[in-house]
């Protein structure tokens, strides 16, 4: 008797094949969200560990020099308090480089002379100077020459020795009541000016040292406002800072007909050092709150910028912050206490 064969199933039909297909994508859809989020706090970890080595540097110099340094070294003072001239332009995280395992570097740079004519030093690129987050730069080509930091300085309010703001300030502009018509809300980085831990009158606790910058800045974001700008595109838009020559002073980016080229070439005629993209000093001041405009902190970190505090301490500032709380953060002596608008990072 003939027995039929038996037929073998040696392949999926179309329909089991599309099936296991939808599955593998929806599987996909479902993790990849939690895979970027866990590089994306892998990343924001680093970053504060690279800002907590910064705060350890900044502690180690103050306890060399009992001070923390200038934001900058412009240039030779002039007599009758003239401006400092000579094209220096070394800035605060050149003074800090011994103290970040680069002391060999260091010894080879000679503050006495033009920042920029030391290649060895504009061009030299350091991962600890860069938030593994941004990356939107590759090689000092790309910028002019000049090494980039994601790491800034707080200047405070404004670009000013001192800020005092009156009554009406508060009222008028932040709508709130600060009755306090001495308060300084300078920073511990503001110009002309160097700190020691002592002139910190709020407390290094209470108050922010150093922040983030993206490597093209913000741009839209209403003054006094938070959160309310659009990142820069890279090129003609962008505002990177460079981590080791002070391209700018002050709102006028080296002042116009009063300080020194940065390269030498004379006294600055125009504006910006370099455009497209633009350069300026690793610093940040706080009229702006976080991703708003280029004057200010920002970061590409989702919603925050991560900040560095004057007793070393790292926190998370979310960018929607209350441009009260911002301005006061950032502040030395503004003689407040805060604990809100930010979260402690271990």
């Amino acid at each position: 008797m003939n027995h039929p064969k038996s037929r073998c199933r040696n392949a999926f039909t179309l329909v089991e094949l599309l099936t296991v297909i939808a599955i593998i994508g929806i599987l996909v859809g479902l993790l990849m969200p939690a895979v970027q989020y866990a590089r994306e706090a892998s990343r924001r970890t680093s970053c504060s560990n690279k800002l907590k080595q910064l705060g350890l540097a900044l502690q180690q110099y103050h306890d060399t020099y009992n001070t923390f340094p200038p934001s900058a070294i412009w240039g030779v003072p002039q007599p009758n308090g003239a401006l400092p001239q000579g094209p220096y332009h070394h800035t605060w995280i050149r003074m800090i480089l011994p103290y970040m395992e680069e002391r060999a570097l260091s010894q080879k740079v000679d503050n006495r002379k033009p920042a920029w004519d030391q290649r060895i030093l504009r061009e030299h690129k350091m991962e600890a100077l860069l938030c593994p987050s941004d990356g939107m730069y590759d090689h000092p080509s790309q910028t002019h020459g000049l090494a980039v930091t994601n790491y800034v300085a707080s200047e405070g309010y404004h670009w000013w020795p001192r800020a005092v703001l009156p009554r009406s300030f508060w009222v008028n502009n932040i709508h709130i009541d600060m009755p306090d018509p001495t308060a300084d809300y300078s920073g511990v980085f503001t110009i002309t000016h160097t700190t020691r831990l002592s002139d910190i009158k709020d407390g290094a606790s209470n108050t922010i040292m150093l922040s983030e910058a993206n490597s093209t800045g913000f741009m839209g974001g209403p003054i006094w406002t938070s959160g309310r700008g659009l990142r820069r595109e890279l090129g003609s838009q962008a505002v990177f800072r460079s981590a080791f020559v002070a391209t700018g002073i002050y709102g006028e980016c080296c002042e116009r007909n009063i300080y020194s080229e940065v390269d030498g070439s004379g006294v600055k005629t125009a504006t910006w050092f370099r455009t497209d993209p633009h350069s300026f000093t690793p610093t940040y001041i706080a009229m702006w709150g976080p991703n708003s405009e280029w004057p200010g902190a920002s970061s590409l970190h989702p919603g925050l910028v991560q900040c560095l505090r004057a007793d070393g301490g790292v926190m998370e500032i979310q960018d929607g912050i209350s441009i009260a709380n911002w301005i006061l953060w950032n502040g030395k002596w503004d003689r407040k206490q805060l604990n809100a608008g930010y979260a402690p990072v271990p």
